[in-house]
């Protein structure tokens, strides 16, 4: 097994087994088993729902195995301008489905770090610190937030009443960018 990447609950491994790649997300430590049975139980809800988060193959009580996911972080990969609109757009249908679904994925304000880009496939990964919300389209808003910081929307324009609407507005917003 290879370390792959730390943060502050979990360790990603690699293992190579039968000529195929896999990642094993462990626990940190003894106190962090409670974050990593979250992350299986939402990865397990979702993996029916939708194709952009790692599917579990195998768990125990402070891990989970999952077939690799190829690419970089999106703070590390380097895209053209078409390419990174693209990812931008699918960034946003992402956190409308997830939305759909009432799973709120706290880091997608900061998506940097939890987004994999192979392009053009992208997934979302860190299920660590999620919740069940009623339907306040929060995933959007993290986004939204994102695109702020980006400076491809202003404050003004985060007016959030119909989330459809506003779904189209922002891959307007990203299809404007020069």
């Amino acid at each position: 097994m290879k370390l792959l990447s730390s943060g502050r609950r979990g360790e990603v491994y690699l293992v190579e087994e039968n000529w195929k790649i896999y990642a094993i997300k462990k626990a940190k430590d003894e106190t962090k088993k409670g974050s990593i049975q979250r992350e299986i139980a939402i990865l397990k809800y979702l993996k029916w729902k939708v194709d952009f988060v790692p599917q579990i193959l195998n768990y125990g009580e402070d891990w989970f195995k999952y077939e690799f996911l190829p690419g970089e972080t999106l703070s590390k990969i380097k895209l053209n301008l078409n390419q990174l609109k693209e990812v931008y757009k699918i960034l946003v249908d992402y956190a409308y489905k997830l939305d759909l679904l009432n799973v709120e994925h706290w880091e997608l304000s900061r998506p940097t770090k939890n987004i994999i880009v192979n392009f053009p496939t992208v997934y979302i990964i860190d299920f660590e610190r999620w919740n069940l919300m009623n339907k306040n389209f929060k995933n959007l808003k993290w986004i939204a937030q994102f695109l702020l910081w980006k400076q491809i929307i202003s404050k003004q324009e985060l007016k959030f009443e119909n989330p459809k609407n506003f779904k189209e507005f922002l891959t307007k917003k990203i299809e404007k960018i020069k």
